[in-house]
């Protein structure tokens, strides 16, 4: 999903809860050092523990392109379209050790 304004991870987190039908108020949000868990092969949620930026001003200048959906449609429609369309059961093995706290011994 792309759109000219920015969105915090926390502010991605609340949009895909709301695209969910989830009050994003109630959603509780985990910070983590992903360093402190052994994932073994698995990759946790995709999120950095470091802030970067994005844009797609070069792509609409360069391909007089614009975005279809704001950000919260756009989660919207990726909800529908791609996560309720999915065949198998999402693996949330990492994010289940991260909300208990299964950190690697020191």
């Amino acid at each position: 999903m792309q759109h000219p304004q920015a969105v915090t991870f926390d502010g991605a987190a609340r949009l895909a809860a709301k695209a969910a039908g989830k009050d994003p108020g109630m959603v509780k949000l985990v910070h983590y050092d992903p360093k402190e868990f052994d994932f073994g092969k698995k990759k946790a949620f995709p999120m950095r523990p470091q802030h970067f930026f994005t844009s797609v001003e070069k792509a609409m200048r360069e391909l007089d392109w614009v975005p279809v959906y704001g950000n919260e449609e756009g989660w919207k429609d990726s909800f529908e379209k791609d996560y309720k369309q999915k065949t198998h059961s999402p693996d949330f093995e990492c994010d289940e050790m991260v909300l208990a706290g299964k950190k690697v011994a020191a």
